[in-house]
């Protein structure tokens, strides 16, 4: 039988329907089958029947704009027609901030019965527009916090950094709601000192939580606190914490190889990084995406590009997508052996792919040209970055003085610190090493020394140093 097309068709099968459950799928049917019916046109052929109006309500959050959900929540006011609070907690979760807050003043103006759950979502919307505070403020108003209440409040705090107030928050949990922490309030906070740099805390709320005995550790935990010991350069640190998390009978995932198969390929370790990746075969864990860039960046850092590139084409065969971490990889092993035809194909190939380049893929195809001397072509793939609103960064115009210095064309080189600047975009080490530089190999002294100068003069400048192709950031891998 075919479906219902008019909204008065659509109103009669809804009446029809045996069980509310009914009507709402075949309302989520009609509207998912035909973008063109607006939901607006079926509810007046619904006001006689008034429990169905809010089961269209929750059916149009789905698959349309939420302007579309808004006016429909509107017209259900207009005719006094019964909204039910938790009909609209759908409708409050898929909204933006903004416009939800404007839905939550309006339920508080019409004295709507809140829920635990209504006073949740409110508090995730006040979290997620950086207003932990406010949302703290509410819980302690709240009758009936339960868990979920305080994880998303602890998870607001520690998302801003603030990780102290989210386990103070934690604390208040236990003493003032008598509600004991579960297995997302540790991994919150635990996650949440990784993240800025302070695992020896995040390893004091871990061993608390196995002291207590109430939650189990689980591979979220073990991933943050080994991340945050790779990232100091603590391998060993990282080792033990694996040791322990097999003891325990917890599984590694793939994201834990993938957090060893980096800290390894940093020390040099390949083979046995590479090791690791044949263990996770063995344990019936897929490398991901991840995994091969970090396998593909790690070879091509070793000078290796003949290894990347039969990297490159296993996960082509497996049929794991590639992505701009993936090329520009590439590229700059390529660059660095003075291929940059085979550069400029592999950038054409992921456009072709539907992959969108962005700053370090454009910056690894300047560095190709610059060191194939070509600095017209660097300059002119600098310019059509700029067209697509990609800004150069210091990186950018450091491998252009780079590319300049080569030839020797010191002043065009010089010539860029004053662009930099202009842009708002600070000289780094590198920039003035690389003047310093250029201008010894030509036997200028006297204008090295005066860069050095101008260098030592300045009390602060930052130390960024060079950042390549897939370098990890906070503790995630480059994705697009």
């Amino acid at each position: 039988m075919a479906p219902p097309t008019s909204p008065a068709a659509v109103a009669a099968a809804a009446r029809a329907a045996p069980t509310p459950a009914a009507a709402l799928a075949l309302f989520k049917s009609v509207l998912s089958a035909d973008p063109a019916l607006s939901p607006l046109a079926v509810l007046p052929h619904l006001s006689a029947t008034p429990s169905l109006p809010h089961l269209l309500l929750t059916a149009s959050i789905a698959g349309r704009p939420h302007t579309t959900s808004l006016s429909l929540y509107s017209r259900l006011k207009s005719l006094s027609l019964p909204i039910p609070t938790a009909t609209l907690h759908p409708l409050l979760s898929s909204l933006p901030s903004a416009p939800a807050f404007v839905l939550f003043a309006d339920i508080f103006r019409l004295r709507l019965p809140l829920s635990t759950t209504t006073f949740n979502i409110m508090l995730r919307h006040l979290c997620s527009s950086g207003k932990p505070v406010r949302a703290l403020e509410l819980l302690r108003q709240m009758p009936s916090p339960n868990a979920v209440t305080y994880n998303t409040v602890i998870a607001g705090f520690c998302a801003r950094g603030r990780v102290q107030a989210g386990l103070d928050i934690m604390r208040e949990m236990r003493e003032r709601g008598g509600i004991a922490p579960d297995k997302y309030t540790y991994a919150t906070v635990i996650s949440g000192w990784c993240k800025v740099g302070k695992v020896e805390e995040a390893a004091k709320v871990f061993d608390e939580m196995l002291a207590k005995g109430e939650v189990e550790p689980n591979p979220m935990m073990y991933n943050a606190l080994i991340g945050a010991y790779c990232d100091r350069g603590n391998l060993e640190a990282a080792l033990r914490c694996r040791e322990e998390m097999v003891a325990r009978g917890v599984s590694m995932t793939v994201a834990t190889y993938n957090l060893f198969v980096h800290a390894l390929f940093m020390e040099g370790r390949a083979a046995e990084a590479h090791a690791l990746v044949e263990e996770m075969g063995d344990k019936g864990l897929a490398p991901d995406a991840f995994t091969y860039n970090i396998l593909i960046n790690g070879y091509c850092k070793e000078g290796k590009e003949k290894k990347a590139m039969k990297m490159f084409e296993h996960m082509a065969a497996k049929g794991i997508r590639t992505t701009v971490v993936t090329y520009t990889s590439l590229m700059y092993a390529l660059s660095k052996k003075g291929m940059v035809q085979e550069a400029d194909r592999l950038f054409n190939e992921a456009v072709r792919r539907g992959i969108r380049p962005d700053l370090v893929m454009y910056n690894a195809l300047i560095n190709s040209h610059c060191t194939g001397g070509d600095m017209d072509r660097a300059f002119e793939i600098m310019g059509e970055m700029e067209k697509k609103r990609i800004t150069p960064d210091d990186v950018t115009y450091n491998t252009l003085m780079r590319g300049l210095c080569l030839l020797g064309r010191l002043d065009e080189a010089r010539g860029l610190i004053d662009k930099m600047t202009k842009r708002g975009i600070q000289p780094d080490l590198v920039s003035y090493n690389t003047l310093i530089s250029g201008y010894s190999m030509k036997g200028d002294i006297k204008d090295a020394l005066k860069v050095r100068d101008e260098m030592m003069a300045l009390q602060e400048w930052p130390r960024r140093g060079c950042r390549g192709a897939g370098e990890r950031n906070g503790g995630q891998w480059h994705h697009p």
